[in-house]
Formats: structure tokens, sequence, C-alpha cells
């Protein structure tokens, strides 16, 4: 509390004047009476907040799986999938048994036909070593047909809902994305539902938005660099971008590079490196090429609101940037002994003022 020397001031309760004193957390005026009522109430509050705080203390000492909502929802989903893994084995084992019947019946009835054979056979004494292999060799045939039967097969159902559940934790802040320039550490690829987004950066950029955004934020003639959150390492993984703003000339680079690789400027040149630049300019490993007939790339028809479309596709050695508006495919391949996996997403911005927006997953 401090004391208020103008007599303007009024009591906030009671409109009295004298003695008035102003609390500097609320900013509110009070008498002498009533500012140790204020006090009071504050203290009560207080109270209040430890009691909080006690109670969140014993819950602490409580075990976790008593009141977290995931863990619930994990232990459902654990006791769903099982319910549903048993009902798919009781349906594939009662198939299964279903033919290993059909087959002993199968079995009986040859091996009724080869007892007659080697009866008559040995009572006429007519057979010979090739009769004796070939009566060896339906014996195994049978004995093998007993433990598993010809017509049955394990097929799996891809196609199944069951599905595994994954905990990711949250990403980081504005600031921590903003100041980030080191490499994320190896993991495998992405699951399918793992959202990509922008982390690391180097050069005049900003990433908002959690990271969904980024903003050239500098000068024309300073590049900057951007590389994604996910690592890829395995099957095809397809990003989606829409180009905010885009001054011309187009000078955007859209592409990947190999993990292992430090983000440096003029990164998009790297051995490393596969993507689409500005003026038409094509990058393969360290070679730059202008498109041509054989590229099918053409950078200025690309403009701004445009929704571009990179695949890194780990099993076919290649990218792809397929072109909303214009319905058109560019596909280079990627050599992997020049870019070792796991892989990542490549942007470069080089006009101020341009953004480019990562968009959700399909």
């Amino acid at each position: 509390m401090s004391a208020s020397v103008t007599s303007k001031k009024q009591c906030v309760i009671c409109n009295k004047t004298g003695g008035i004193l102003t609390c500097d957390g609320c900013k509110q005026s009070f008498c002498g009476k009533h500012v140790i009522e204020h006090r009071q109430e504050l203290g009560a509050q207080l109270d209040n907040i430890m009691q909080e705080h006690d109670l969140l203390q014993q819950e602490l000492g409580e075990p976790i799986s008593n009141k977290n909502s995931l863990l619930k929802k994990i232990d459902q989903w654990e006791k769903d999938s099982i319910e549903k893994i048993q009902a798919a084995a009781d349906t594939a084992r009662a198939s299964l048994e279903k033919l290993i019947e059909q087959s002993k019946e199968r079995i009986s009835k040859t091996c009724r036909e080869i007892t007659e054979k080697l009866r008559s056979s040995r009572e006429e004494d007519d057979f010979s070593e090739k009769d004796l292999d070939r009566w060896k060799k339906q014996l195994q045939e049978l004995r093998l047909e007993i433990t598993k039967p010809s017509g049955a097969k394990l097929i799996p159902d891809k196609n199944a809902p069951i599905y595994p559940m994954v905990i990711t934790a949250n990403d980081l802040s504005n600031d921590e994305f903003a100041s980030s320039n080191k490499p994320p550490p190896t993991k495998s690829s992405p699951k399918p539902d793992l959202q990509e987004r922008f982390l690391q950066i180097l050069g005049p950029v900003n990433l908002k938005e959690g990271g969904y955004l980024a903003k050239h934020t500098g000068a024309t003639s300073d590049c900057a660099y951007i590389r994604g959150r996910l690592l890829y390492s395995e099957g095809c993984h397809t990003l989606r971008f829409r180009i905010e703003k885009c001054k011309a000339p187009y000078r955007i680079f859209f592409g990947c590079m190999s993990s292992r690789t430090p983000l440096k400027e003029d990164a998009f040149c790297s051995p490393t490196s596969v993507g689409w630049f500005g003026s038409n300019q094509v990058y393969e490993n360290g070679r730059r090429s202008i498109s041509s007939k054989k590229h099918e790339y053409n950078s200025s028809k690309i403009q701004a609101d445009d929704v571009l479309h990179l695949t890194l596709d780990c099993t076919m050695m290649q990218l792809r940037l397929f072109h909303e508006r214009l319905q058109t495919t560019c596909i280079l391949p990627v050599e992997h002994n020049l870019s070792p996996f796991p892989w990542q997403f490549l942007m470069v911005l080089c006009n101020s003022g341009d953004s480019v927006r990562i968009l959700p997953n399909p």
C-alpha cells in the first residue's frame, strides 16, 4: 500500500475522502477502515490458494492413473483392441478348424486307397522301387497336409479397425522455434498422423503460429533457410504448402536434403539437396540446370495463393512437386549415396515479405 496525497480520491466502499490509501495491486482507493478489510479479504484469498496448493500436493502423492484422462483412454483402447483381436482370432480359428476337418476326410480317403494298393501289391508280390518311392512321397505329402492344410493361408487384413496409439508432446513455443538452429535428434520416419512444421531456421525469417507459417523479414538480397521438424527414412510422405505472399520474380526453393548435413547458406546447392527454385532452376544433388521439357517445371507460373504438394518418396528415391491450380507434376530423382537417409524438407525464401504456410495433413 502507498499513501495518496490528493483529496480527489474517495474510498471505493464508503466514498469518504479522508485517510485514503491506494492499493498497488488493484489500483483502488480505500479509507483507513476499509483498507484493513481489503487486506483481510486478500489474506482470505491467500488462504484459499494455500488450501488449493495443499490439495494439489496430496493429489501428486496419489497414483496418476486414478485421474489421468489420457491413461483411461489408453486403457479403453487396449480393451477394445483386445476384444477385436480375440473376435478375429475366434473367427479365424473356427475357419481353420473347418478346413482341417475337410482335410482329414480327404486324407482318410487317400489312406484307404493306399492301404488297398499296399495290400494288393504285397499279396501279389507285384511292386518295384518306383512304386516304393511313389508311396513314400504320397505318405510325406499326407503328413504335411495334416500339419498345414494346403487350402489354408493366413492373410493379414490391413483394413481391419485396429490401430496403434501414439503419444506426442506439445511442440516448442514460438520463441523456441525462432531461436532453434540445432538439428533435431535422429528418429525413424514419421507416423502418417504426425503434422509437419517449420523448425530449423537460418537467416532473416520469423516462424509464427506454432511453426506453421514462415515469413522472410530481411532484405531481398538475404536468403532465409528453413527445414522441417520431421525426418523421413521410409515410405511416401506428402507435404502441402500455400504461398501466402510472393513477390515477383518468384524466388522460393522447395525440396529436401539429408538431415546429416548441417543447415547453412546455399544449402540448396549442397550435393545432399534436391529441389526446385526460381528462374526455372532445378537442383539435383549439387547439379544446377535450367528446367526444360525434361523437368516440366516453370517457376514463372507460380503465384500467391497457389498450393503446392511436395512428396518425399523414400521407396522410389524421388521427389515430386504437384501444382494444384495447374494440375502439373514435376519429378526429380534423389541419389541415395549423395542424400543418405533420413531426409528433411528444405525451403528457401529470398524475397523480402514472402511467406509460406504449411497446410494440415489431408
